[in-house]
């Protein structure tokens, strides 16, 4: 049977599919340039894109059932198409996704073969400064009540994102996002008290790579080399991206995640 990847992909706080942008075809093209055959799909949280309308979860346990259930439509879906099941299966995550993978990972280890994180924290492992930079605490309030939309998505680009050209681009699909499917208050603070709550378990069963970003202003470096370390992981660290690490240099995220598919998928 022929090798097949199948890359399931789940955003951050109150952030959705289409946040991926031109990511998901930075993956296709990585995966071919291997003469690996991928295959991608994405995953929205309770109350972000195509589930917005529901009630967020204030657990990250209860977030990775929800997603765990989606990803068995996805199969039954394939399966009813006639598509033949992949040979290996990656979960990619990022920041508040990153909490959502890990919490799936240690309890249904035999779901995936292996994971990707990127940019994610967990409060056992870093201190709370860490996890949010004072240089970013003074920002946090004016965007958490901004009721303009343009404002809101303009600021957060700027917190997530180093590179102001990939930054001037994302602004007017950001605000399409945000005014086709809003996040509401209620929900950003249900998601915002889950994460403070979720901790990492002692280890994860699968292979896992890091992803970082040397320059994130919203969430320090040492957090990804925590949960490296945590869990014996291999990591990666960018030089000048940002928090939004695949909005700033998604080749260079798509080419270290197919390279080392090659590693640990063979």
């Amino acid at each position: 049977m022929k090798s097949t990847v199948h890359l399931i992909l789940i955003r951050g706080l109150a952030r959705e599919s289409r946040h991926w942008g031109s990511f998901i075809d930075d993956l296709r093209s990585s995966y071919k340039k291997l003469g690996v055959e991928v295959r991608v799909d994405t995953i929205d949280l309770p109350g972000c894109g195509r589930h917005s309308e529901m009630h967020a979860m204030i657990s990250i346990d209860k977030m990775a059932d929800f997603s765990r259930e989606k990803m068995k439509e996805i199969l039954e879906r394939e399966a009813n198409e006639g598509i033949e099941p992949a040979t290996h299966r990656r979960l990619i995550a990022i920041s508040l996704g990153g909490m959502v993978a890990t919490s799936w990972l240690a309890r249904f280890p035999s779901d995936f073969q292996s994971a990707v994180l990127i940019n994610s924290s967990f409060r056992n492992l870093s201190k709370i400064r860490e996890r949010l930079l004072w240089t970013s605490w003074w920002r946090a309030p004016g965007i958490l009540t901004d009721r303009d939309v343009e404002s809101r998505e303009e600021k957060i680009l700027k917190l997530v994102s180093n590179d102001e050209t990939k930054r001037r681009l994302a602004l007017p699909k950001w605000i399409a996002i945000a005014q086709s499917r809003p996040v509401s208050s209620l929900n950003l603070g249900l998601q915002l008290v889950a994460a403070a709550r979720f901790q990492a378990p002692q280890k994860l069963p699968v292979p896992l790579l890091v992803l970082s970003s040397r320059r994130d202003r919203m969430v320090d470096c040492a957090c990804s080399k925590a949960i490296a370390k945590q869990f014996g992981a291999k990591i990666e660290v960018h030089p000048t991206a940002g928090h939004d690490l695949t909005l700033d240099d998604g080749p260079w995220a798509a080419e270290m995640i197919a390279k080392w598919n090659q590693n640990s998928a063979g």
